[in-house]
């Protein structure tokens, strides 16, 4: 089969260094890309699944990312004023057992979290990486991720897929479809090019996908709607490198942040619909003023977007991945983790090649059903009490329906820890216990009359009781180390053993 990418991106990268190590010589994978579309550069939090794809599929390991990439740990991200004057951390939530517990092979946090929240001692559940410029010494025995600098990520895959790949530097103009396929793309120097498959990792553009029948985008800017991001890259002089992403919101929205070794990613997030681009410069720019003395780009660009997705991002031969199949907001770093998730559940419905209708349609679903819950969980981060613009207003009176409830329920009951709704499966429990309860939506006499309502509530007590103090005798034993060093260290050596 021949499959062409068009998109020289984050996405079409991934994607083909994904789909040639699952179908090796099965495939004859081409890229095409346009150098004058350059990626935006910013720095990027990933989630631990990226870890997965750096490893297993491109066999480099995370001391090779911290040299090569500029990667920092990241162990969670730390929401800064949601409710103002206060913050919250939101960590990775597993962390395996030592070889000498005899229990499975990661513990879960659910029942510590409900102990934890009874008896007011809740530390994040099993999560021991509280905001800090530290790392445990346990690292490779917990769940962690890196933030990035997109434009090292990209060099580095453009070195990976030579000699894999066909990587061509080249311009489509056209897009020839019959309305149901792609016939075949039209570029300046290549001529006509046909493939089985086309790829379209072009970004919010879909200019594949778009040309296609039964192209359809699904608005999501009612209940998510930033649309506008002013980046801007910061030099770090301290010797602080946090191990953590700063999402700090402000009156008109939120600004991220984001350590490489040597500098911040940072960018100020927020709504056309409620604030002019001059009110976000000017917002912005006083945060800058408070918290940071130089900056890296000398004139403020503007990226916009449409928070939404492609209701079907397979049509015909034609897939859309990355940005081409959706986009809402960076927060909580899902970008990777969507774009990884959903290319890996393309190859397992379509591993014979054999481009079924059944799989075409099974795929759109999934996509469907994973990106409703994103909308979900990210609209759940702004159940907060501000109310001090026309945006936070707004997100307070335009909840999802599911919030919604999901609200009503925490006044009565406990997000329950054993019978799990399909919609958490994903995410699992504890990350939204960490969301609800950094915005005060648990009611702690609820929990109570909750536990009360159980089966044997003295022996659920128990249990959450051992699982809670096995969890904080593990912190207990976790030395933590300084991250710069630990980086610092990587660096000079050709190979770290995981630290003891």
């Amino acid at each position: 089969m021949n499959i062409v990418i068009v998109g020289g991106g984050t996405s079409g990268l991934v994607t083909a260094a994904i789909m040639q190590n699952f179908w090796k010589d099965k495939v004859n994978i081409s890229l095409y890309y346009n150098p004058d579309n350059q990626s935006i550069g910013v720095g990027e939090g990933t989630t631990p699944s990226f870890i997965d794809v750096l490893n297993e599929t491109l066999g480099y390991s995370t001391e090779d990312a911290i040299r090569e990439l500029d990667a920092t740990i990241k162990l969670g991200v730390l929401f800064k004023d949601w409710i103002p004057n206060t913050q919250y951390y939101h960590g990775f939530v597993e962390v395996a057992n030592d070889e000498t517990d005899k229990r499975s092979d990661k513990l879960s946090s659910n029942v510590s979290s409900f102990y934890s929240l009874i008896n007011d001692c809740y530390k994040g559940g099993i999560n021991f990486n509280e905001p800090t410029n530290t790392i445990p010494t346990e690292l490779y025995k917990c769940d962690f991720a890196f933030h990035i600098t997109t434009n090292k990520l990209c060099d580095f895959l453009f070195k990976y897929l030579k000699g894999r790949v066909n990587v061509i530097e080249d311009k489509v103009s056209e897009v020839n479809t019959d309305g149901k396929n792609i016939q075949s793309i039209i570029c300046e120097k290549s001529g006509e090019v046909s493939a089985d498959l086309f790829v379209d990792a072009t970004g919010l553009d879909a200019m594949l996908l778009n040309k296609l029948d039964g192209a359809e985008w699904v608005d999501l800017s009612h209940h998510l709607p930033l649309d506008r991001a002013i980046p801007q890259k910061i030099k770090n002089h301290s010797d602080f490198i946090p191990s953590y992403t700063l999402a700090n919101a402000t009156k008109h929205g939120w600004i991220w942040q984001i350590p490489s070794q040597t500098e911040y990613g940072t960018g100020y997030l927020y709504s056309s619909k409620f604030t002019t681009d001059d009110e976000a410069k000017h917002d912005f720019g006083n945060w800058l003023a408070i918290n940071h003395s130089e900056r890296l780009d000398e004139e403020p660009r503007i990226i916009k977007w449409n928070s939404g997705y492609q209701k079907k991002a397979w049509i015909g031969n034609c897939l859309a991945v990355g940005l081409s199949g959706g986009f809402i907001e960076p927060l909580e770093a899902l970008t990777h983790q969507y774009l990884t998730f959903m290319v890996e559940t393309f190859m397992s419905l379509n591993s014979t090649l054999k481009m079924l209708d059944y799989n075409r349609d099974r795929f759109n679903m999934v996509q469907n059903r994973i990106l409703f819950d994103y909308t979900q969980f990210l609209n759940l981060h702004y159940c907060t009490n501000r109310t001090d613009s026309k945006f936070w207003r707004h997100m307070k009176n335009n909840k999802t329906d599911w919030v919604r409830t999901l609200e009503e329920k925490c006044k009565h009951e406990f997000l329950d820890v054993f019978d799990t709704d399909d919609m958490l499966d994903y995410w699992g429990n504890d990350n939204y216990i960490q969301v609800m309860k950094g915005t005060n939506l648990f009611n702690k006499d609820a929990i109570q009359d909750y536990m009360q309502s159980r089966k044997n509530p003295e022996l659920l007590y128990d249990d959450a009781r051992q699982q809670h103090d096995y969890i904080m005798d593990y912190k207990s034993k976790t030395i933590m180390v300084d991250h710069k060093d630990y980086l610092e260290t990587i660096k000079k050596v050709s190979h770290l053993p995981y630290l003891v």
